[in-house]
């Protein structure tokens, strides 16, 4: 009986797999043809309240993993005055569609015994819905990652991990100064061998924005990572923006600062160019199955620091380049097999979205 479950469950991750590599060519169709069929499309309103006087307002894009294992608070979308007599410009989309999304990570292995080289490949679809109004929009965001693995030495991995999700996330401005924004993200984190059901994980948050000022944010709340070696981390801090050219993310668990450099603008286009500096807590967990058969769960986490600059046009295409230092590196299983520091190494991001 055990081992036709087990075939069973096999069977069913070699068909998870297979749909994964259909949702994958159909991601890049969907990159192909966004603005193809203009006559066909009917646009929906607005997916987050557009306020000319007071752009501020918005809390900000909250996102439980996956964007990363720790990026709880990402940047909100860029919202631009070009002048007194004219209305703000910002990079969300009025419509269904509002971004695709594809990233490469180089993690480059060190020499010696502890040296842990991995490369991520990351794509995503996000795309939005009235709900129940456009003042309240559900962000839904189908995603896919491979993580190439390469060692360390004497120590039990795949040669792959993969993440198969879908983030469902819904955002409120309750009153001008209280935001809301909350998000759930099933999927599925394995080595596409085991048979565990542990490989179903469903991180979560929580949290609220409050208005201080025309230039101060308040953000508080928390994150339910489904990890064993932490389940729960909190949210919050001060976001600073002293003019539309400077940002002050002090937030844990990702503080970020970014200061635009350049801004093109034209009668049809607004491209703006941004040099940032980031901290990022990194990780997550996966199930995998071990050279002995039997299922465990592992937890790949270590700390970032990031230099990155990004060249974005308004509504259109857009791309990013980040330099970092990687340390605090750790490996854990949740059975016996003895956890595992790898040495510090650097990081290349490049990034593009549409």
């Amino acid at each position: 009986m055990k081992a036709k479950l087990s075939h069973t469950m096999r069977s069913f991750n070699l068909q998870f797999a297979i749909c994964n590599r259909k949702f994958a060519i159909l991601f890049l169709f969907l990159i192909a043809i966004p603005n193809s069929l203009p006559a066909q499309v009917v646009r929906l309103p607005a997916v987050v309240p557009e306020t000319h006087n007071s752009p501020s307002l918005f809390p900000g894009r909250l996102t439980s993993h996956p964007d990363s294992s720790a990026q709880i608070l990402a940047p909100p979308g860029e919202t631009i005055s070009p002048g007194p007599a004219e209305p703000p410009q910002s990079d969300i989309r009025s419509g269904f569609f509002q971004r695709a999304i594809i990233n490469g990570t180089w993690l480059p292995r060190t020499a010696g015994r502890g040296g842990f080289g991995q490369y991520d490949l990351q794509t995503k679809l996000v795309v939005a819905l009235p709900c129940p109004t456009a003042d309240s929009p559900l962000v839904i965001t189908p995603g896919f990652t491979t993580h190439y693995l390469d060692g360390p030495v004497d120590v039990d991995l795949p040669p792959r991990l993969y993440d198969s999700y879908c983030q469902f996330r819904w955002l409120s401005q309750v009153t001008p100064q209280l935001g809301l924004d909350f998000a759930v993200t099933p999927g599925w984190y394995s080595d596409f061998r085991q048979d565990s059901d542990r490989a179903l994980r469903i991180p979560a948050h929580a949290a609220a924005a409050w208005t201080l000022g025309p230039t101060t944010k308040f953000v508080l709340g928390a994150a339910y990572l489904a990890r064993f070696d932490v389940n729960f981390i909190p949210v919050g801090g001060i976001i600073w923006t002293p003019n539309e050219d400077t940002k002050c993310e002090l937030l844990f668990p990702e503080p970020k600062i970014t200061r635009r450099i350049l801004c093109e603008r034209s009668a049809d286009r607004e491209i703006n160019t941004w040099l940032y500096v980031a901290g990022e807590f990194a990780g997550d967990a996966w199930a995998i199955e071990m050279p002995g058969g039997e299922n465990e769960q592992v937890i790949l986490r270590d700390c970032r620091l990031i230099f990155g600059i990004e060249r974005k046009k308004i509504q259109g295409f857009g791309a990013k380049l980040e330099l970092g230092y990687v340390f605090a590196r750790r490996i854990l299983y949740s059975g016996d097999t003895p956890e595992f520091d790898p040495t510090d190494t650097i990081l290349l991001r490049a990034g593009v979205q549409y």
